[in-house]
């Protein structure tokens, strides 16, 4: 496949998806939207020295807290971060699928890559995933490059930033042992538990110095919970407990210290938000995007529930000077929709390229988008089981693999000029769908 226009490089995306950056991530500046005021609120405690929170993980707060202690407490500090992590996700996603596939459908792919809503959305706003998933696909790329001690250094400390990173480890077992078949003789079990030692090491060193360093406080109960008056249990936001807590009231008692990593994963693992009661199914309101197969369908985003916060328009409606006086203040809406074509059209068609792949004996690079099904989406499938409540940006780290996977179906075209059409086509869709999404809108 040939683009038509030669010139296109991967800089070119990366300008052009920063530049659409700038024009959001100042909205709102004054105001957090949806998580960012819970890891906003730990930063700040970071900065004082002191943990609440040990339920979660700190790797995030070194980046920030360094943007914050640089630049001031604001909305550039808070949001900077995630952009450059997301420029750099771009760059580097567009280099481990060069190494799969030819740079013009790396460079399709991940142009694709940079119109997802969800993903434009988690790398405009202060929130773990886009940095977790720029160190889970450098260890990739550092993986394809052989450099093997390097990306267990790097994987384990993607851990420190959000467990989701064990899906990466699970993405390149899957991968290399699929790579050393029909004989795993030429997989040496002493340089596999070295490996694995070093993942553990990179990622336990750094905790157990920030537990010495900080002794994160241990709470009973570790998430507060509120019932509402229909029985249902639901969490407590971090920031809402330190509000509550600055007026005289104690939602929690101090019990211990954190004081060593196993402390730590004891608490994150037994009371933290993979546990917690509180984010079961039976406690929300949900809907149909709160379930994993229904991200893979043609399904309408809900009119609610995907919204990620907002400054809401203030209305008015009284009378000065004896006249009617009616309209609104204009505010600013945060929207985080599921670019819904790209989500249906390139998970089924990821799904078509590896068993066409299959049949075909493609298998290196079937394989690769197999294991990122596999170990991206297959896990939220299982985890549903447990009754554990969803978000659709749970799919966030799929949408690469899936957006690949969408150019490579296309590709199975045989005619040359159909086969442009329909790169064409297909990318104005998710364009299309994007600009009608845009996360922020003034009301």
């Amino acid at each position: 496949m040939q683009l038509e226009f030669q010139r296109i490089r991967i800089s070119h995306i990366i300008l052009m998806s920063l530049v659409l950056h700038a024009f959001v991530i100042s909205q709102p500046q004054f105001l957090q939207v949806w998580d960012e005021s819970i890891f906003l609120e730990i930063t700040r405690d970071f900065l004082e020295g002191e943990d609440h929170t040990p339920h979660q993980l700190p790797g995030i707060k070194f980046f920030v807290g360094a943007g914050i202690t640089i630049f001031g407490d604001n909305w550039f500090s808070w949001r900077v971060p995630s952009v450059i992590f997301g420029m750099l996700t771009l760059l580097v996603f567009f280099k481990v699928v060069s190494r799969v596939t030819s740079e013009n459908k790396a460079l399709l792919a991940t142009t694709i890559l940079s119109f997802d809503t969800i993903f434009f959305v988690h790398s405009s706003l202060f929130l773990r995933d886009v940095p977790l998933m720029f160190f889970g696909l450098f260890s990739l790329y550092l993986y394809q490059r052989k450099s093997y001690y390097l990306t267990a250094i790097v994987l384990g400390f993607s851990l420190l930033i959000k467990e989701t990173g064990i899906f990466f480890l699970v993405l390149i077992a899957i991968y290399h042992l699929w790579t050393r078949r029909p004989s795993f003789s030429h997989i040496s079990i002493k340089n596999t538990i070295l490996f694995l030692v070093i993942i553990g090491a990179s990622f336990l060193l750094p905790l157990w110095i920030y537990d010495v360093i900080y002794t994160p406080i241990i709470y009973d109960p570790v998430i507060p919970t509120d019932v509402l008056p229909d029985g249902r249990e639901v969490p407590i936001s971090y920031p809402t407990v330190v509000l509550i807590e600055s007026r005289g009231y104690d939602l929690q008692k101090p019990i211990g210290n954190v004081t060593n990593p196993i402390e730590h994963l004891g608490v994150f693992f037994s009371d933290g938000y993979l546990s917690s009661q509180a984010y079961k199914v039976k406690n929300w309101e949900t809907t149909h995007t709160n379930f994993p197969w229904s991200w893979i369908l043609p399904l309408p985003p809900p009119e609610d529930a995907n919204g990620l916060g907002w400054v809401a328009a203030k209305k008015f409606d009284d009378t000065q000077e004896g006249k009617p006086n009616r309209g609104k203040i204009l505010g600013i809406e945060w929207r985080g929709d599921p670019n819904v074509p790209l989500w249906f059209f390139g998970f089924w068609g990821t799904l078509f390229v590896i068993g066409y792949g299959f049949f075909r004996k493609e298998k290196t690079l079937t394989v690769f988008l197999l294991a990122g099904i596999v170990s991206m989406y297959v896990p939220y499938l299982i985890l549903s089981i447990t009754g554990r409540v969803m978000f659709p940006y749970y799919f966030i780290l799929t949408v690469p693999f899936i957006s690949l996977g969408s150019i490579l179906a296309l590709s199975y075209i045989k005619n040359s000029l159909v086969r442009k059409i329909s790169y064409l086509v297909f990318l104005a869709i998710i364009v299309s769908w994007f600009i009608l999404h845009y996360p922020v809108k003034i009301l």
